[in-house]
């Protein structure tokens, strides 16, 4: 007889995941540790997640498809190339804002390799809407031609840097302000220079 799971109690393994590796650190999380956390015998986890592999990589999946839900809504009203830009700007970086052990899991994580290339390719699909803002761009003649990989690196890492400043300003009355003056500095990078026109 095949064993039903629980979805209620694969997103409490995820999320008690996702608290330890925020606060201890990926490298220093045991499994045993989480399916404690989440209040199940280990080898429960590991019905839900064979390995701790699996576990990485379905968590950044989580972490993805909801980010990207919240971006896509506020896309829903960006009409200019620019707009939509500032929209997954400030979308993303509230976003993480709101959801800090998400953040500190995704840095842990990104740049180092520990989410598969299979579940880095699926969760490409989540963040379409980078590209297509870039090829908007490109189509108006709002962005200067630069590779669409580099310009898409630097977006998420100046979101990044916007993010780390927020955490150390201590007036969130300022947050607003801040969120747009980082995506001035951002845009004025890649924004077309109207008296050279678009370079083709």
């Amino acid at each position: 007889m095949v064993r039903t799971l629980s979805q209620e109690k694969r997103i409490k393994l995820l999320n008690s995941a996702l608290t330890l590796f925020a606060h201890n650190g990926v490298m220093n999380t045991s499994t045993a540790e989480i399916a404690k956390e989440a209040g199940v015998a280990a080898g429960t986890l590991f019905l839900y997640f064979p390995t701790k592999q699996d576990l990485l990589d379905q968590l950044a999946l989580k972490i993805g498809r909801e980010q990207s839900a919240t971006i896509n809504h506020l896309l829903e009203q960006a009409g200019s190339a620019r707009q939509a830009f500032f929209s997954i700007w400030q979308g993303s970086v509230t976003w993480f804002l709101d959801n800090l052990e998400a953040f500190q899991y995704l840095q842990q994580v990104r740049d180092a390799g520990m989410i598969s290339e299979a579940a880095v390719q699926e969760s490409n699909q989540f963040f379409l809407y980078y590209y297509n803002a870039i090829q908007q761009g490109f189509q108006e003649g709002s962005i200067k031609a630069y590779p669409p990989g580099l310009i898409g690196d630097f977006l998420y890492h100046d979101i990044v840097a916007v993010i780390q400043h927020l955490r150390r300003q201590p007036e969130p009355g300022q947050h607003a302000q801040i969120i747009r003056q980082g995506f001035e500095i951002f845009w004025a990078g890649i924004q077309s220079d109207p008296k050279e026109g678009f370079l083709a």
